[in-house]
């Protein structure tokens, strides 16, 4: 207890509780504002309309009635798609082919061209949607207009052009809110970094201070020392999280009592990591560096920036092994899907196996730094 209290009134008296609890907030913020637009609408649209017929015509505004494009120029002469797309000035490039009006009256295949800068996949998703929506339109009241001239029921028609109708319902994230993996994720990595580095530094300061030698001798003492960490971390998040729901319209579904649990064993694993990841380091100002093993690879292993089946199995399984890959899992699974904390006991369980097996590689290195200061004992009454 005595170095549980210690080790509190230094990291009150340091800056550490500070910089857990406002740096979280501030990328939040930060990140919440820049990507407060989870959809591009109104995309900048070009049209090369060869044809310049009255359908047409009619067809380009269809187009720029669309919620997703918007049409900013009209050519009625042949432009190469590289020519316009140059600058960025337009994001897609339609192109309505000469006699167009007259293959539609003729009952002929209209060849339409659509051609996307995909250089920003991100950014066009919904351009390829509002064109699949306009085509799927156009064809079905042309489809429809002619079948009801032969005598067919409206329904009758229906059913001849699209027999299987689809509904479909995105959940959890219907609008693919950017806060609820981007800055959800930006802000996670930003806390792991001081967490980890802030326990990482325990053992070198107590070495420095002339402590150390001491607190081996009480292991359990020496290994609650991370606690002040792990709980200004867990308290940091919470609050984002609050934050975010509140001012950002995070979606979190869940019970915040049952997402404490995952979060809490999510910090103390972290700490603990942090711990033996600075162990032997001459300084504490000398830690950082070790923890960026653990950091960047969390920004890219562990499923916020790329969805973890997208990546090399390896690479899955390289992921599997960092904390933060299963703190998304509990983030996604009973913050946005508001899932009961016995849905993910198998979860649960694999944090537990780290503690227990990180915990196991703290009183490895207490058993190591005890014979080697035996040694270093012996060696001095040898000397004398």
């Amino acid at each position: 207890m005595k170095s549980l209290l210690d080790e509190w009134k230094f990291v009150l008296q340091g800056k550490f509780v500070l910089i857990i609890l406002i740096v979280p907030l501030l990328v939040s913020a930060l990140f919440g504002y820049l990507f407060q637009n989870s959809q591009i609408n109104e995309a900048p649209i070009a049209v090369v309309d060869e044809d310049n017929s009255l359908y047409s015509r009619q067809f380009t505004d269809k187009i720029n009635a669309s919620q997703y494009m918007n049409v900013v120029d009209v050519f009625h002469y042949t432009v190469t798609p590289d020519t316009l797309m140059a600058n960025e000035a337009y994001m897609a490039v339609i192109y309505l082919p000469r006699g167009m009006e007259q293959l539609r009256l003729q009952g002929k295949q209209v060849n339409v061209g659509v051609l996307i800068d995909n250089s920003m996949p991100a950014a066009v998703s919904n351009i390829r949607n509002g064109v699949q929506e306009l085509f799927t339109v156009e064809n079905t009241t042309t489809s429809m207009g002619k079948l009801k001239a032969m005598g067919v029921s409206d329904e009758a028609a229906a059913a001849i052009i699209a027999p299987l109708s689809m509904q479909q319902r995105l959940l959890y994230n219907p609008t693919s809110d950017f806060i609820a993996f981007m800055v959800i994720g930006f802000v996670n990595v930003t806390a792991l970094g001081i967490t980890i580095g802030g326990a990482a530094a325990i053992v070198p300061r107590l070495r420095l201070e002339g402590k150390l030698q001491e607190e081996l001798t009480h292991p359990i003492g020496l290994w609650l020392r991370v606690l002040p960490y792990a709980m200004s971390s867990t308290i940091s998040l919470l609050l984002v999280f609050g934050v975010l729901k509140q001012l950002g319209g995070l979606r979190f579904a869940g019970s915040p009592l049952a997402f404490l649990l995952p979060l809490i064993l999510y910090t103390l694993v972290v700490t603990v990591i942090g711990m033996l990841v600075g162990w032997t380091a001459a300084d504490p100002a000398k830690v950082t560096l070790r923890t960026y093993p653990i950091v960047y690879p969390s920004f890219m292993l562990s499923g916020f920036q790329v969805a973890s089946i997208m990546l090399p199995h390896s690479a899955q399984m390289l992921g599997s092994l960092l904390p933060l890959t299963w703190l998304f899992k509990f983030i996604r699974g009973i913050g946005y899907r508001g899932g009961s904390l016995t849905y993910y006991a198998s979860e649960i369980g694999v944090l537990v196996l780290m503690l227990g097996v990180l915990s196991l590689g703290v009183g490895l290195m207490i058993m190591k730094e005890n014979r080697k200061l035996s040694l270093n004992n012996k060696m001095k009454e040898i000397t004398a």
